[in-house]
């Protein structure tokens, strides 16, 4: 089974209003309202559940079908930092879960260019199948096909924004840039995305796992 392609919260159900009662009825209010969060299902972000009572998880060597060597690797380290930041499962080498990846895909190609068709920004595409099986049986609790992830960068300095997120998110400050040749730049470029692109795969699948279960 599959998750969602995008997520989306869940509102919970508003707490009954308990301005102006006194102390035990606020607490009998904040209790109701817990109870109608719970009942239409609504999580607290950042808290994944897993299936069968899951509460620790383990980490398979992931696959890795495309000619990049060693991003299995990156995406791995990825999972893994998404999965201990994680409220509610605990990361361990003899989890019950074994979370496993395969590499499908991935590519950067040009997404816009200029009047002399020279690239001013890239596409990186991440196609991955992930899945979730329990330790000893093998037996396959959820799995996910073809989870599809994309991130942008610019291909030359002149088009970079320096007061984007993603570059101030970054490790790279505005005036190391006037440094770079334009491949040194786009090489940077491209390691930080790929960086931002597996941070945003593993926050993806942790959010399908917890919202399937």
């Amino acid at each position: 089974m599959s998750g969602p392609a995008s997520p989306h919260s869940a509102m919970p159900a508003p707490a009954p209003r308990c301005s102006g009662r006194p102390l035990r009825a606020v607490l009998v209010c904040v209790l109701a309202g817990a109870m109608l969060s719970s009942a239409c299902g609504y999580r607290l972000a950042g808290r994944t559940t897993l299936p069968e009572g899951i509460r620790s998880v383990g980490f398979a060597a992931f696959a890795n079908h495309t000619p990049e060597t060693g991003r299995e690797k990156e995406l791995q380290w990825a999972f893994e930092r998404e999965f201990r930041t994680r409220g509610g499962i605990r990361v361990s080498d003899a989890g019950r879960g074994i979370v496993s990846a395969t590499l499908r895909r991935l590519e950067s190609r040009p997404a816009s260019r200029d009047q002399r068709s020279q690239a001013l920004e890239h596409e990186l595409v991440l196609v991955l199948d992930v899945r979730l099986t329990e330790r000893g049986s093998d037996k396959v609790l959820w799995q996910a096909n073809g989870i599809r992830v994309t991130e942008y960068y610019s291909a030359i300095p002149q088009v970079l924004v320096t007061t984007s997120p993603e570059f101030l998110q970054g490790r790279l400050d505005a005036g190391d840039i006037a440094g770079f040749t334009d491949v040194q730049f786009s090489e940077t470029q491209s390691r930080l995305a790929r960086e931002r692109l597996f941070a945003a795969a593993a926050r993806e699948v942790a959010f399908r796992l917890g919202d399937d279960f």
